[in-house]
């Protein structure tokens, strides 16, 4: 898979608040660009799915590994893309957070391989805020 973001800030919050947020899934919408609404089967767990509405359709993820209030991983394939991310959290002093996404897609196909650069934008381009606008949520900005 190639990386697609990186990215990671600094949150004025310990973990298990960030944690917290993080996975509070139908509140996922006030930090997730372009999505709708957002919930999951069951736990925060690996093989859970996470339901989520964007752009008029339905899609799904699921959970592939998961470090209760460390870090989890969501899958979502859509035809020839496969994309991960991952989002972590480390303390950070006393009452901060390290906070992290990373994402990597990998595409199949012809078609896919060809557009890959413009869906790596495009995803960029959604995504790579998420972390400085969950931020924003948890530090009430």
């Amino acid at each position: 898979m190639a990386k697609t973001i990186s990215v990671s800030e600094t949150i004025d919050a310990p973990p298990d608040r960030v944690w917290e947020v993080l996975t509070d899934w139908p509140g996922a919408v006030r930090w997730m660009n372009g999505i709708e609404s957002m919930s999951i089967e069951g736990e925060t767990v690996e093989g859970a799915r996470v339901h989520f509405f964007t752009r008029g359709q339905d899609r799904e993820s699921v959970i592939t590994h998961c470090e209760p209030g460390r870090s989890v991983t969501l899958r979502s394939q859509q035809g020839g893309v496969t994309a991960d991310y991952r989002y972590s959290i480390e303390p950070a002093g006393t009452s901060s957070s390290l906070v992290s996404l990373e994402a990597d897609c990998q595409f199949r196909g012809l078609q896919y391989l060809l557009l890959g650069p413009v869906i790596r934008l495009a995803i960029r381009r959604t995504d790579g805020g998420q972390i400085a606008a969950l931020k924003r949520v948890i530090e009430g900005r």
